[in-house]
């Protein structure tokens, strides 16, 4: 999972339990500022109708007759009274109350509150239901809960533009350093531009690991051309000095054996330094690709090339590449090589009389073009499988001349081109190579050529 993935996961679960922990907090707060608010309420109407009665007086309320006023609005939510009561001490307080009103019982919020006007003790009281209360704090709680969400999904967005900004650095390191390097000719070497001393950091750190590793591959690419240079010059001297001594009319058919078996191994050295050579060549990327190539024109080429070995086992090559497949960017001749190695241990491992056959057909999904390799021989072990790519690694079923690099240059150069090579094999029936190239190349018009074979008489 990404950094930024991950942060924002954090994210959004931090702000669901804050969300959750404020919404068990939120009631009781909720309903202490709802009550809080009526007493404030309450007191204000305290205050108003005690300056009305300085003002005008207590007749405003009683007449002269009455000695308690009483009123209650249209839907029985707020009422005030005053009565006269006797001497006594002074009451100040705020609680909750019940209320007969027209046969009906109402909860009220009350405030009663006592003074003397005229020599004349009085009790105010002034009430609110509980109902309209209960209503005030609902929307307390509404309001409340929009603001906290609004807030929530402000901060975690502005968390996240902050986050995608201090992390931008780290994701130009990723593209420029790591994504897409095949080899060390191809760092980027330009510094980083940021003002975050980690990051900064990182970057010197990979720099000097890259600069380190482009010495070491220039010096390994040297020291492979030179061995190889070295090596192969006295094996062709030794090649040429074994031709002339083949050429003596009079050595001895011992001598003569001896020759040949020291020619077969000058040659086997010859062929292991060249692939070797070609291995680190292709690895480095030595070879331009500039190349376009038809899939349908380089099978004839490989399919022409191998006729008489087919002839020689009495194989029969069965060749179709419909619609034909252009590979753009590419090398033909490492593309050659590749594809000839394939048919040539579908030839060596194939049984006497068998079958080859060279498929090709755009992938499933539009996921670019598969060309296969099929054939009737004798298969590979299912543990061999995985180490089929491996140098030198030949599995049990190998021929004498086998050098157990045909399969790892084939996995090289498909690495070099982007092409994935997917295999299949059942023992006693044959195996399958598959190479599917990718959808940066782009496919040819359909030819009007038919589906060709090469057949090798029996």
């Amino acid at each position: 999972m990404k950094l930024g993935t991950k942060f924002s996961l954090f994210n959004a679960l931090s702000r669901v339990a804050i969300l959750l922990l404020l919404v068990g907090v939120l009631p009781p707060v909720m309903s202490r500022l709802a009550l809080h608010s009526t007493d404030q309420r309450l007191q204000q109407k305290k205050e108003k109708v005690l300056r009305l009665i300085r003002r005008t007086g207590i007749s405003t309320f009683l007449e002269d007759d009455q000695s308690s006023y009483g009123s209650y609005n249209l839907l029985k939510e707020e009422f005030i009274s005053l009565e006269e009561i006797p001497a006594g001490p002074t009451i100040n307080l705020i609680e909750d109350s019940k209320r007969a009103v027209e046969d009906e019982i109402v909860e009220y919020r009350v405030l009663s509150y006592s003074f003397a006007q005229n020599g004349q003790n009085y009790l105010l009281e002034v009430g609110r239901s509980t109902g309209s209360i209960g209503e005030t704090e609902r929307n307390f709680r509404q309001y409340a809960f929009y603001i906290l969400l609004l807030a929530i999904g402000l901060t975690t967005l502005a968390d996240l533009a902050f986050f995608r900004y201090l992390l931008e650095p780290l994701s130009t390191i990723i593209s420029r350093r790591l994504r897409n390097v095949r080899h060390p000719a191809s760092f980027n070497l330009e510094p980083l531009a940021t003002s975050t001393d980690d990051f900064r950091h990182l970057d010197e750190s990979l720099l000097t690991m890259m600069r380190t590793l482009q010495e070491s591959f220039t010096k390994e690419r040297k020291f492979i051309a030179d061995a190889s240079h070295e090596l192969l010059t006295p094996l062709a001297a030794l090649q040429y000095r074994f031709d002339n001594m083949l050429a003596d009319d009079t050595l001895s058919e011992e001598n003569l054996l001896r020759v040949v078996e020291s020619q077969r191994t000058v040659h086997r050295l010859r062929t292991i330094i060249k692939s070797l050579l070609m291995i680190s060549k292709i690895e480095n990327d030595q070879f331009a690709r500039t190349d376009e190539v038809s899939l349908q024109e380089l099978t004839g080429e490989v399919a022409e090339e191998l006729y008489e070995r087919l002839e020689v086992y009495g194989l029969t090559l069965h060749r179709v590449v419909q619609p034909d497949f252009v590979v753009h960017q590419c090398n033909r001749g490492l593309l050659f090589t590749l594809l000839s190695n394939l048919v040539s241990n579908a030839v060596k491992y194939n049984r006497e009389g068998g079958q080859i056959h060279l498929l090709g057909r755009p992938a499933p999904a539009g996921m670019g073009y598969i060309l296969e390799v099929r054939d009737t021989g004798q298969g590979i072990p299912k543990e061999q499988v995985a180490r089929l790519f491996h140098p030198f690694d030949k599995g049990p079923s190998a021929t004498q001349d086998s050098y157990g690099l045909g399969l790892s240059i084939v996995k090289t150069i498909a690495d070099l081109h982007g092409i994935h090579v997917e295999v299949s094999s059942i023992e006693g029936l044959g195996s399958s190579f598959q190479l599917i190239f990718p959808t940066v190349a782009s496919s040819a018009p359909a030819l009007s050529v038919l589906p060709s074979s090469v057949r090798a008489p029996l």
